[in-house]
């Protein structure tokens, strides 16, 4: 049973429970020649709070003649998303609300937000945002219900010690990156070329996407030539002896740990291990960033989260003109700067020496001009679990990479036959 399908069944029994008390905004606003106007947004972001609540006081001034009275509401994540389950039921939603943008598909299929594809076109912005971010925010039929607000991806970071003694350049292609593998494992040592995330969970996912898009392959088309090699690929790194086969039970910290302990020379990382990770090495070797390899293209993966307009608010167009004013150019750079975090839009990436000077997050921000979203897709958590399952399979050398390709293919062509991938 797929997750959207639990919570569906969840919704009538937690319907019989108290509901959140902050919904009573929606009920209590005035409206633009009475007031206050009172316009709930909920999230769960925990430093980041400080940065939103600036944002929100800063439009509240903005529209202070109006009485508008923007308040963010700090949730946990688990209970954020249980209450977008029970409100698509009972309509006691916030105004606007936040969601992890693999997630964002699925509570448009269940009604949670409007369709702001119109308002957002007027706006005439869209074309400075990255397409992986921006199209993590739409249906299959491509319209859109909100707008990206923050994003991560994934890079290749190198323990340019090791590859320097080795004489290795950092590699560009995946012929160079098997290479290196071959040049940098030593067995002796327990060393490993490289190390990654094969768990099998969102974080495996996560992590196999870049390879099957690099191969010219897809989520969408796992039978396809390219995301057949992407897995053939992956196995070998295991068959030769260059990645340990413990990757698949090895979250992205553990493959970040093993880099960090100098029993991988490489690893695929994220941009919030920059901050989080590298202060462990302490200067036991120079780490430099890198894209991952290229076999018929360069390919990396988003995380982040969207904000979209909840349904039934009865401001819509002041919870529309909020989402925009919070993705401005500058309040995006000026976000994204003080949280660590890439900006969703290209024009932003510019108005900050951060994300092009800065070793490490140059690089990443290169790779935004590669990265795809994850889906977008109702039925994400059951195209994810096909994926890393079948990853699971290959490189435990279960099953060949074309027959488990295949089956997980035909798992899924009836979900995609159904509600393709919007492109």
């Amino acid at each position: 049973m797929n997750k959207k399908t639990v919570r569906l069944a969840l919704v009538w029994a937690a319907l019989v429970m108290i509901l959140f008390a902050g919904c009573g905004n929606r009920a209590q606003g005035g409206s633009r020649a009475g007031g206050p106007i009172n316009i709930s947004v909920w999230h769960y972001f925990e430093h980041e709070a400080e940065a939103l609540n600036k944002l929100a006081d800063d439009f509240n001034k903005l529209h202070e003649a109006e009485n508008v009275n923007i308040t963010a509401t700090f949730m946990a994540r688990d209970e954020l998303m249980n209450q977008y389950t029970i409100g698509a039921v009972s309509g006691q939603l916030p105004d606007i609300g936040m969601v992890d943008s693999p997630d964002h598909a699925s509570y448009i299929a269940l009604g949670v937000f409007e369709d702001i594809t119109n308002e957002l076109n007027a706006w005439g912005q869209l074309g400075e945002f990255y397409p992986g971010p921006l199209s993590s925010t739409m249906d299959a039929n491509g319209r859109i219900y909100g707008l990206p607000n923050n994003s991560n991806c994934l890079a290749l970071a190198c323990n340019m010690d090791l590859l320097n003694a080795a004489g290795v350049a950092k590699p560009t292609t995946w012929a160079e990156f098997e290479a290196a593998c071959a040049k940098l494992t030593n067995a002796a040592d327990s060393r490993y070329g490289f190390a990654m995330s094969a768990i099998s969970n969102e974080e495996g996912t996560f992590q196999f996407i870049p390879w099957l898009y690099a191969a010219g392959g897809s989520v969408a088309q796992l039978d396809s030539p390219g995301s057949i090699r992407a897995m053939e690929f992956l196995a070998g790194l295991i068959q030769k002896g260059y990645m340990s086969r413990e990757v698949v039970n090895w979250g992205q910290g553990d493959a970040m740990n093993a880099f960090i302990a100098g029993k991988a020379a490489m690893v695929e990382s994220g941009t919030w291990q920059i901050a989080s990770d590298l202060p462990k090495i302490g200067g036991a070797f120079k780490v430099e960033y890198t894209l991952l390899p290229k076999d018929q293209k360069y390919a990396s993966v988003i995380g982040g989260e969207n904000f979209g307009v909840c349904a039934g608010t009865k401001y819509r167009d002041l919870c529309v003109e909020f989402l925009t004013y919070m993705e401005t150019a500058e309040n995006v750079a000026y976000w994204c700067e003080i949280a660590g975090k890439l900006p969703v839009r290209v024009d932003a990436s510019k108005l900050r020496d951060f994300w092009t000077t800065d070793p490490y997050f140059a690089v990443f921000t290169d790779g935004m001009n590669y990265a795809v979203a994850r889906g977008p897709h109702a039925e994400w958590p059951t195209i994810s679990r096909a994926l890393y399952t079948a990853g699971q399979t290959v490189l435990l050398g279960e099953k060949t990479p074309a027959d488990t390709m295949k089956a997980a293919a035909a798992t899924l062509a009836p979900i995609f036959e159904k509600a393709p991938i919007a492109q």
